[in-house]
């Protein structure tokens, strides 16, 4: 049987959040796109993170294309429809408990204000409180130094999404302007030939102008095999944990500033816990790990901002397979070969610049100026 050859203008590898979002951007531009995604869409790290949505935190470097994706967040149904209400916005902060994390907070504070941003706000403890009223008075249990709450880092319109969601709407919107998605089609081979990529996969055969690496974890492999420089991406799985029902208490997503944390409560008053606690990763067997000691220190910091906490039982314990880049930051730009175009290594806080990283992945590819630089993402930066 002949097997089977398509010949597209773009071919996006990696069912995530950037690489749907990158399809459907092409594809609303009247782009032939088709994407490949070895398992099944939002099934690695785009769709089983903790849905943090959030400019809070963020490195000097990001904060431009994070404010690119909030302007789409805020306005996520006039691109995925009804999927949009999969997101929830309220407000994003992060307490100081001990005297460096408030010492952090006020510098961060001060160095974003000489920056030019607006978005993240000081408060003090009685503004927290007044805000999240239910936080404990005293911070202090083992493995972590505490104190009193003495305020914290804001940032209103942040909040938390459902990720598999997200992620399927923008496929599913990218399906509806033209493009093709093919699940379960394992790239085996890619390479350059005759100005055309050529991509071997175990579904048939694919051409394409032009490449899209979105690949996640595995996507320093897929560079390698298309004859780019080794790229120093590590893969790890980041872990989560969700309660029981309890009694609604907590109306933001919740950090520690200096330790690690991500807490909030569904509607359903279940308590999800993470943060980038994180196990290993082996990304040829295509298995997540869990180490629950090292989850473990989430959820004692969770039951130290809401004892509550300390009384739920923990019904599910999960991870996905991620990629990350030695400084964190990602890697988003053209690649050394021509028709080739990278956006991969989100280091566990890629999820909110997703819409972002699809419109800007889908300027490279049809030769536009992105709405922000990337100069801070080149894939050359790794170079010798």
């Amino acid at each position: 049987m002949t097997p089977q050859h398509h010949k597209d203008r773009v071919i996006i590898i990696g069912g995530g959040i950037q690489g749907c979002a990158a399809a459907y951007f092409l594809a609303k531009r009247g782009q032939t796109v088709t994407l490949l995604e070895k398992d099944n869409i939002a099934r690695h790290a785009s769709g089983v993170n903790a849905g943090g949505v959030r400019r809070l935190g963020r490195d000097l470097a990001e904060i431009p294309l994070s404010l690119a994706a909030m302007d789409i967040w805020n306005h996520l149904s006039d691109e995925i429809g009804d999927a949009a209400m999969a997101f929830h916005p309220s407000f994003y902060v992060k307490v100081a408990i001990d005297e460096p994390g408030h010492i952090a907070g006020m510098a961060r504070a001060e160095a974003l204000q000489q920056a030019g941003f607006q978005h993240e706000v000081w408060l003090d403890e009685t503004e927290i409180r007044k805000r999240i009223p239910c936080l404990a008075r005293n911070i202090s249990a083992k493995n972590m130094a505490g104190g009193e709450i003495s305020g914290g880092l804001v940032v209103e319109g942040d909040g938390w999404a459902i990720p598999w969601r997200i992620v399927r709407g923008f496929a599913d919107a990218a399906v509806r302007n033209g493009a093709t998605i093919t699940e379960h089609c394992h790239v085996e081979s890619l390479k350059r030939q005759n100005n055309m990529w050529q991509i071997h996969t175990n579904a048939g055969d694919f051409e394409a102008d032009i490449v899209v690496n979105c690949a996640g974890a595995w996507a320093a492999d897929l560079a390698r095999q298309s004859g780019e420089p080794d790229l120093p991406l590590t893969a790890y799985a980041p872990m989560l944990a969700v309660t029981e029902r309890r009694p609604q208490i907590l109306n933001a997503v919740m950090g520690i500033l200096g330790h690690t944390l991500s807490l909030k409560q569904l509607d359903t008053g279940q308590f999800v816990i993470g943060g980038g606690v994180r196990a290993d990763a082996d990304i040829h067997q295509n298995e997540a790990g869990l180490s629950i000691p090292e989850l473990a220190t989430s959820m004692y910091r969770a039951a130290q901002l809401f004892p509550d906490i300390a009384h739920a039982k923990i019904i599910r314990c999960w991870s996905g397979i991620e990629g990350y880049m030695p400084d964190n930051l990602p890697v988003i730009g053209r690649g050394n070969q021509d028709g080739l175009v990278h956006g991969f290594g989100f280091s566990a806080h890629g999820f909110q610049l997703g819409p972002a990283v699809g419109e800007a992945l889908a300027d490279l590819v049809m030769g536009q100026q992105p709405r922000t630089s990337l100069a801070a993402f080149s894939p050359q930066r790794f170079s010798a």
